[in-house]
């Protein structure tokens, strides 16, 4: 199934960024109004699921390498400091290490990419202009092999948490720089079992509010 979830994620940003739109004024450096994050980084992301295959074998089958990361965050402040907003949020391997049973067995020839939707809150500190980050969500992992296979999962439980810290650069845009930690639970769609794993990333980020 392909990732039909950001279809829906328009109509829930529109509902959640217009009381932001409705509060936004010439307050300068002031976390009020529409708020928009646009972030991306590098990082590192592993996913597992369990196996009993001919050709593989038997145990924790695990899928990890270095990865290209972005998170969008769009909607606006409900509360001094404190956002509520749509989230989009990806990350993609590029020829990931196939590991069974913690030794490694060989490297896939193509893309392993997980992309998610939900809901997020953003806590600001100031006057640092610190803040925290988390969002929770429905995502899908996807396999493309150079060889012209590829594969899905289902949806399933998907979560992003950040640390960050940002420097105004004009009356409303922000930049800065934060550390993430992702978690992922999604089951396969020819088995019951799940791919569990983790992700982490250093992102770059451009905020306006």
């Amino acid at each position: 199934m392909r990732f039909v979830g950001f279809r829906m994620i328009g109509a829930m940003v529109a509902m959640l960024a217009l009381p932001g739109l409705a509060q936004a004024g010439p307050a300068r450096r002031t976390h009020d109004g529409f708020f928009l994050r646009l972030s991306a980084g590098l990082g590192y992301a592993s996913t597992s699921i369990d196996v009993d295959d001919p050709i593989l074998g038997t145990g924790d089958l695990e899928f990890d390498g270095l990865d290209g990361d972005s998170n969008i965050a769009i909607g606006g402040m409900v509360a001094k400091n404190l956002a509520l907003h749509g989230t989009l949020w990806a990350w993609m391997v590029g020829d990931p290490d196939l590991e069974l049973n913690g030794d490694q067995i060989g490297e896939l020839n193509g893309d392993l990419t997980m992309a998610a939707f939900g809901i997020g809150i953003t806590r600001y500190f100031m006057p640092a202009n610190t803040y925290i980050t988390g969002s929770i969500g429905l995502g899908e992992l996807q396999l493309d092999l150079n060889q012209g296979f590829e594969g899905d999962s289902d949806l399933g439980f998907v979560m992003d948490l950040g640390f960050g810290k940002e420097w105004w650069v004009s009356a409303n845009w922000g930049l800065g720089v934060a550390g993430a930690l992702g978690f992922h639970s999604i089951e396969d769609q020819n088995s019951p079992d799940n791919f569990n794993g983790i992700n982490f990333a250093v992102r770059f980020s451009a905020t306006f509010n």
